[in-house]
């Protein structure tokens, strides 16, 4: 075991709802498109001369895809710790929604979550990003500034939950 790796803090973490999608996401792709991939490989097969097929090549490279993210899904999840929410609730960790206000009085309320479930579309933002990376283990009432592409924005927290 490498020694900056000792203390765990290379393991990724999932929220048990992150977790679950993952989960499912695996489930489908082993039990429906494996199997139908193998079927369309199999009918691209039949169809004849198969190094012609664009049938057979997609297939194939679909196959390709599908094989990786279950390797890539199953070593995840096997790795990963699922997160123990923490006690202290007035501590912004993964899994806290928390409303801010930015110094033009825009509010914003977002989702702090491991990278694997970020979506920035639904404001669940990483712990690895500028603004998640900011307010991670801050608490209500405090500013913190985040560097973001666009310069530093400044946010108070008004909000933890």
């Amino acid at each position: 075991m490498s020694h900056h790796d000792a203390n765990g803090s290379g393991q990724p973490l999932l929220t048990a709802e992150g977790r679950m999608k993952l989960e499912e996401e695996l489930q489908d792709l082993i039990e429906v498109q494996r199997p139908m991939i193998a079927n369309e490989i199999h009918d691209a097969k039949e169809g004849g001369d198969i190094s012609e097929s664009a049938a057979y090549e997609h297939a194939k490279n679909e196959q390709a895809r599908i094989e990786g993210r279950i390797r890539e899904l199953t070593s995840l999840l096997n790795r990963a710790g699922t997160l123990e929410l923490s006690t202290d609730s007035h501590q912004i960790h993964i899994g806290s929604t928390v409303e801010v206000e930015n110094q033009e009085g825009v509010k914003r309320v977002f989702t702090i979550v491991s990278t694997y479930e970020a979506d920035p579309r639904r404001n669940y933002i990483s712990t690895e990003s500028p603004v998640g990376a900011a307010l991670l283990n801050r608490k209500k009432g405090e500013t913190v500034i985040a560097k973001t592409p666009k310069g530093d924005v400044k946010y108070s927290i008004l909000s933890v939950r």
